[in-house]
């Protein structure tokens, strides 16, 4: 299958049965409740912190799925493995971060970051056009975020010429939520810290491009534009 970032045929594979957010699990198998530096580890400091506890409406956290609790130290390992993989980077997995807010509710909020490596390994143009698209790029399709970026790294091995480019899709999954008219900023804030904190991790030259803050971003596309359209991407683990 084609991988490009943005169609939302990948992205609606991800959220199946989570449009009203996570239903509660029975009293027996009740996840402990953790802090934001808890779940999916270095993802979310500073401003990203605070953003992720207002998407969801609350100070503590459930991890109810250790294979997607994806930190940033294991996202960034993910990330040099598909690099190196070469050509079989279309092959190699995508790190998930998945996390739910814990108060009492019926449905728990619930959000989820995918991580994404791409290079000109794969040999195949469509997947990564080059200069034209290259930088940090960010698009939103309601309670969506397409991110991406291009990381020169000693660590990885990543250079000018074919850099690892990262794309990032956040979701937030919660019919009650207040939603993209009142949560924009708080998504992109979300996206851009975990972002940063790969880029960091990695080594990345001039922190792939990305600026210190989410205000500083470059203005996002709407759906259908910039790194939002593109068809559909692997599918997701």
């Amino acid at each position: 299958m084609t991988r490009q970032f943005a169609g939302l045929a990948m992205f609606a594979m991800l959220a199946v049965g989570c449009s009203a957010g996570e239903a509660e699990p029975s009293a027996q198998a009740a996840p402990q409740e953790l802090s934001i530096g808890q779940v999916c580890p270095g993802l979310f400091p500073g401003d990203g912190g605070g953003a992720l506890e207002r998407v969801l409406e609350s100070t503590a956290f459930l991890l109810r799925d250790e294979g997607k609790n994806s930190g940033v130290q294991e996202v960034a390992q993910a990330m040099e493995d598909a690099y190196r993989a070469g050509a079989k980077i279309r092959d190699m997995p995508q790190p998930v971060c998945v996390i739910s807010g814990a108060p009492p509710r019926s449905h728990f909020p619930t959000a989820q970051l995918m991580f994404t490596a791409y290079s000109k390994h794969a040999g195949d143009p469509v997947d990564f056009p080059g200069v034209s698209d290259s930088g940090v790029r960010v698009s939103t399709d309601g309670k969506r975020v397409y991110f991406s970026y291009d990381c020169v790294s000693p660590r990885v091995g990543a250079t000018p010429d074919i850099p690892l480019r990262i794309r990032i899709l956040f979701h937030e999954q919660w019919d009650e939520s207040k939603g993209a008219a009142a949560l924009a900023q708080d998504y992109l804030a979300v996206t851009h810290s975990a972002a940063l904190a790969v880029a960091k991790a990695l080594g990345c030259v001039d922190d792939g491009g990305l600026p210190a803050r989410a205000q500083e971003l470059p203005p996002a596309a709407g759906a259908g534009a910039g790194a939002g359209s593109a068809p559909a991407g692997r599918p997701a683990p």
